[in-house]
C-alpha cells in the first residue's frame, strides 16, 4: 500500500463536518448491487501523518485553574455588558440584555469555554479598523496564553486557519469585512485532531481588540494513553468500502458520489475520548427529482478506524454554505469565508 506522509494539517478541509440530511425520497436500501461492483482504490493513496503507532486517549474536563483564568480574562472584556458568574455547575450561559450576541458560556462536559463582547456594532457598521491578518494572528495567540486556554503541552497547539467574517446588507451586493477569525487545532504526536473538540476560535476586531473566543479543548490524560494494535484497526480498504456503503444508504443508489481523498488522523467529538478515524473528502451529486434541479455538494465522511470504537463518532449538521471542504493539502490557507453573521462561533 502506498502511503503519503505529511506533517501538517488538512488545512480547512476537515474543520467543518458537513452532513446533509436528505429527504426519504432519496433513500434506497437496495445498495448490494452497487456496492458489489465498487472497486476500492482511494485507500491506496491514504494520507497519514506518522510511521509510528496510533493511540486512544481519554480526556478530562477543564481544570479549576483554567476555568478561573478564563473567567477572569473574559470578565474584564465583558465588564460593560454583563457580569461573569462563578461556575458552580456543569453548564453556564449568561447573555447581555442590551445585546443578545454578548454572552459568557461554559459547558465543562464538552470542555467548552466561550464568550463574546457583542456583535451589534460590528454587524451594523462592519470592521472599520481591522488589523492585518498577521496582526490578528499575533493578537489571538497572545489572548490564548493570557486567558489560560493554551494547553500545557505547547506543541499541541497549531494555527490551522486564518481568515475572517464577512456580511452583506439586504438589497445590496456589497460585502464588508466584519471580523478577523483565527482557528487553532491540535496535534498529538504530530498527528492532527479533527472534530468538534480540540479547537480554539478567536475573533479579532477593530484595532486588534479581542471580540470573542470559543474553546472546546479537554486535557489528555497521559496515563490513559493506549496504543492501538494492528489487529484492532480496520484496514483502509475496509474503511473505504464502509464509506461507500454509507453514501449509498444515505443518498440512494441514484446519487453519484466520488471519493477524492482519504486520511488517517485523530477524531475528537468533545466527548470522553480522542481516537483514530478515517476521513474522506467526497463529492456528491443528487439527480433531478420532479422539478427540483440536481444538487451538488462536498461531503466529509468519517469512519472509525477501530473495530471497537470507545465512543460513537458523531457527524454534525452544518449550514450548506459552510460545508464547502477544500482539497486535502499540507499548505496553509488564507481566505475570508462568508458566514451567517449570527453564527459567531
Amino acid at each position: 500500500m502506498k502511503h503519503i506522509y505529511k506533517t501538517s494539517f488538512l488545512i480547512g478541509s476537515l474543520m467543518l463536518l458537513g452532513l446533509f440530511v436528505m429527504s426519504s425520497r432519496y433513500m434506497n436500501p437496495s445498495t448490494g448491487d452497487e456496492l458489489a461492483s465498487y472497486e476500492p482504490s482511494v485507500y491506496k493513496n491514504l494520507i497519514t501523518y506518522t510511521k509510528g503507532d496510533l493511540f486512544v486517549f481519554e480526556t478530562e474536563k477543564p481544570s479549576s485553574k483554567k476555568i478561573a483564568q478564563f473567567s477572569e480574562k473574559s470578565g474584564q472584556l465583558l465588564r460593560n455588558q454583563l457580569s461573569v458568574p462563578t461556575i458552580r455547575s456543569n453548564e453556564v450561559m449568561v447573555r447581555a440584555k442590551s445585546d443578545e450576541t454578548a454572552f459568557f458560556e461554559a459547558n465543562l462536559s464538552e470542555g467548552k469555554l466561550a464568550f463574546n463582547k457583542g456583535m451589534k456594532n460590528y454587524l451594523e457598521e462592519g470592521g472599520r479598523e481591522l488589523p492585518s491578518q498577521a496582526s490578528a494572528n499575533k493578537a489571538s495567540l497572545q489572548f490564548i496564553h493570557e486567558s489560560g486556554l493554551a494547553p500545557e503541552n505547547k506543541e499541541e497547539l497549531v494555527m490551522m486557519h486564518s481568515g475572517g467574517l464577512r456580511t452583506s446588507f439586504a438589497g445590496s451586493n456589497k460585502t464588508i469585512d466584519v471580523l478577523r477569525t483565527v482557528t487553532y487545532g491540535r496535534l498529538l504526536d504530530g498527528v492532527p485532531v479533527y472534530g468538534a473538540g480540540s479547537k480554539i476560535i478567536v475573533q479579532v476586531g477593530n484595532k486588534g481588540e479581542i471580540v470573542g473566543a470559543t474553546s472546546r479543548w479537554k486535557k489528555v490524560q497521559e496515563t490513559s494513553k493506549k496504543r492501538v494494535g494492528e489487529v484492532e484497526m480496520k484496514s483502509a480498504r475496509d474503511a473505504e468500502v464502509e464509506m461507500k456503503r454509507r453514501l449509498l444508504t444515505e443518498f440512494g443508489k441514484e446519487a453519484k458520489s466520488k471519493l477524492e481523498n482519504m486520511a488517517l488522523a485523530y477524531y475528537d467529538g468533545a466527548g470522553t475520548h480522542i481516537q483514530p478515524a478515517y476521513f474522506f473528502q467526497v463529492k456528491v451529486m443528487i439527480p433531478q427529482v420532479n422539478n427540483a434541479p440536481p444538487v451538488r455538494f462536498d461531503y466529509m465522511g468519517i469512519i472509525p478506524a477501530l473495530a471497537n470504537s470507545p465512543e460513537r463518532i458523531e457527524v454534525m449538521d452544518t449550514p450548506k454554505e459552510a460545508s464547502q471542504i477544500k482539497k486535502l493539502s499540507s499548505k496553509p490557507t488564507l481566505d475570508v469565508r462568508e458566514k451567517n453573521p449570527r453564527d459567531i462561533e
